[in-house]
């Protein structure tokens, strides 16, 4: 009997520890729910890492020295390798450098690799050849080939000679334009207006995909990046599909995928800087190749500029939305250039308005 008695403190001991467990476990949930996960998604090269690079210069925290630091050679990286890329393809295109770039040209090959370190003596080289027109015109034709963008911003007057000081540091600008492909999954955490946010980067080659699909069926939104200035260009996987028609497979297969059929979907059409310089060089539509269906009006008619490229992106624009299955399902959509923060922060706080209203009428709070 006594026995019987002693035990029975114990008991309600272990009931009040499993009770404050349950609240705990419960008060764990309410705050989880109450996080909004953004999914970033999108073709390789659309920008969305550095759509990612400018939530945590917006948002989070500064960088620190050791990333700064670990970031100098990703950027003289980037520059070797693309000029490397571009004086490879001089020959190919069949343009005519002048003969004192020739001979620059034979020392680089002689000489410099991918890895080879970013010297005032190379920075030198490079400028030189930078400004030589058979040079230019292989760089004007570098949607024929796999090589970045960024370079004509590293090779700017104003920029390239800083990039080989001793002291060098990125600036922020320098840090958005910097390429390092995104493998498995990036996760930033941020706080913005009292609203606790985190956002996921993850993969977007091809043999990525297959590895998250199925880990992000509860995400409070899929913000999808796609390329609009990419109408012209290949795949870097297999130059041979063009990456709009790759984009917008994939974000079929994003938006109608039953992992996210519940999932609020927001488009961000970016690269806008790239799209409006190359529009007037480069056909949108090219009978037997690109954009067949598109009626116009085309930019390399002379006409109204702006209305040819607003005609171009709303044809790019419906080609995405045709794809979803769901007529119930809305598509959100922005036009962006990822390089540009006070674009990206004032279409961040569009779409984030949309992200905490659908949250709440999927919570119930709002019908």
């Amino acid at each position: 009997m006594g026995a019987m008695c002693a035990s029975a403190p114990n008991a309600n001991g272990e009931n009040d520890r499993n009770k404050k467990i349950q609240r705990d476990m419960q008060n764990e949930m309410k705050r989880q729910e109450e996080i909004i996960k953004l999914l970033l998604l999108g073709a390789g090269e659309s920008g969305k890492s550095t759509i990612f690079k400018q939530m945590k210069i917006l948002y989070g925290l500064p960088y620190t020295q050791e990333e700064l630091t670990n970031l100098v050679p990703v950027v003289h990286n980037n520059v070797v390798q693309n000029m490397l890329l571009v004086l490879d393809n001089v020959d190919a295109f069949g343009h005519s450098p002048s003969e004192e770039a020739q001979a620059t040209m034979k020392a680089i090959a002689d000489s410099v690799t991918e890895d080879s370190p970013f010297t005032d003596e190379l920075r030198d080289q490079f400028k030189s050849l930078w400004k030589d027109e058979g040079v230019q015109a292989t760089w004007g034709e570098r949607s024929k080939y796999q090589v970045l963008d960024s370079l004509g911003y590293y090779m700017a007057e104003e920029n390239v000679d800083r990039l080989s000081d001793a002291e060098y540091v990125p600036t922020k600008m320098d840090i958005l334009q910097a390429r390092v492909r995104t493998s498995g999954i990036v996760e930033e955490k941020y706080e913005i207006d009292g609203v606790q946010f985190t956002m996921f980067d993850v993969g977007g080659q091809r043999n990525e995909r297959k590895k998250w699909i199925h880990c992000f069926d509860n995400v409070t939104a899929v913000i999808f990046v796609a390329a609009i200035s990419e109408y012209d260009q290949v795949l870097y996987e297999d130059n041979k599909t063009d990456r709009m028609s790759e984009a917008i497979k994939l974000f079929a297969e994003i938006c109608n995928s039953q992992w996210f059929s519940k999932t609020s979907m927001i488009l961000f059409l970016n690269k806008s800087d790239l799209f409006r310089e190359k529009l007037p060089r480069i056909p949108f539509r090219v009978p037997g190749e690109r954009n067949e269906d598109f009626t116009g009006p085309f930019a390399e008619d002379g006409g109204d500029f702006e209305d040819a490229v607003t005609a171009a992106q709303d044809y790019i624009l419906g080609k995405f939305v045709e794809v979803k299955r769901d007529d119930d399902k809305e598509i959100y959509h922005h036009i962006t250039c990822a390089t540009d923060t006070s674009n990206v922060e004032v279409v961040f706080n569009a779409a984030k308005d949309i992200i905490l209203r659908l949250n709440l009428v999927s919570s119930g709070f709002m019908h």
